[in-house]
């Protein structure tokens, strides 16, 4: 049954809406429950008048993007899922930059730039996530970051202005972006070098072909579940505690690749907390190391990876 406050949210949305539509599906983890309402924002105006509508209504809202670097609460989220379709996908090249609207594939906009003979992308291109997200993490790999090529992005402050933020005043680090956490991405601009077409999808191929020995791309997962410490890897410290392989319900410590937790069937949000929990609890006992988790909790009241050192 819809719940009342629903019915009278959805009257008032005027982009589509649909109330509690399962979340998992939309996860790269196959994980989590239903949102009470999933929203699909198709531009800018849609973005700017559906953030008013819940300010002015105090309703929690979740940026979703491509659902990748999440888990989702077992309960759902209690509250407006948003989801950037129609122009906040377009990707195009205007002025010398790429433009990228924040629900755009980063796989997409890399494959864009190679066909324009752009470089500077190329390590990107095996990040299962959209731009929007990309740029809050400031996603990498293999070398390279998002921030690498960033020039500006365009966004919606919590008071319902759209502002320009360039690269310094974002303040990119290794995995955060700390002027973005508060903000909504609409579009971001990026300046790349010429390259040679031959060379740059070489070099996309090479880093898809890592991805393929290294990841378990054959599970549903988040990707990196913690974030790698100075000086280390997560993935070493896993395996020094015995954690390579380790499961609790459907979660696993995937034997490939131990800085990876991989849905391994029917695996549930309490599964994978359960295992972080445990992970980090056996890492901090052996190397007074508090491992810290890249991906994003959704959902739940409290931080559910929380464990006493």
């Amino acid at each position: 049954m819809i719940p009342a406050r629903c019915e009278r949210l959805l009257r008032q949305i005027s982009c589509p809406a649909k109330a509690l539509e399962p979340l998992a599906p939309l996860t790269t983890f196959h994980i989590g429950g239903p949102a009470q309402i999933l929203a699909e924002v198709r531009s800018t105006d849609d973005v700017v008048e559906l953030m008013k509508l819940l300010t002015q209504e105090q309703v929690p809202f979740f940026y979703l993007g491509l659902g990748s670097n999440l888990l989702v609460s077992d309960a759902g989220f209690d509250g407006v899922v948003i989801r950037a379709t129609g122009e906040l996908c377009r990707i195009e090249l205007s002025h010398g930059h790429i433009r990228a609207g924040s629900g755009a594939r980063l796989l997409d906009v890399t494959i864009f730039a190679a066909a324009q003979g752009l470089s500077g992308m190329e390590t990107l291109c095996g990040i299962p996530g959209s731009v929007g997200g990309g740029l809050y993490m400031n996603a990498g790999a293999y070398g390279g970051e998002i921030a690498d090529t960033f020039v500006a992005a365009d966004a919606l402050t919590a008071d319902g202005r759209i502002v320009t933020l360039t690269k310094d005043e974002i303040g990119f680090g290794y995995r955060s972006a700390p002027a973005l956490q508060n903000v909504l991405i609409l579009e971001s601009r990026y300046a790349l070098a010429k390259g040679e077409p031959g060379k740059i999808y070489s070099e996309m191929r090479r880093v898809w072909k890592l991805r393929r020995e290294k990841q378990p791309l054959d599970f549903p997962s988040a990707g990196s579940m913690f974030k790698r410490p100075p000086g280390d890897y997560a993935g070493r410290l896993i395996e020094a505690v015995g954690g390579k392989g380790l499961q609790i319900g459907g979660a696993r410590v995937s034997p490939k690749h131990a800085g990876i937790f991989v849905n391994a069937g029917n695996a549930t949000a309490a599964d994978v907390t359960a295992l972080v929990r445990e992970i980090r609890r056996r890492v901090y006992e052996k190397f007074g190391i508090m491992l810290q988790t890249e991906v994003k909790p959704v959902g739940f009241e409290a931080d559910p990876f929380t464990i006493e050192s």
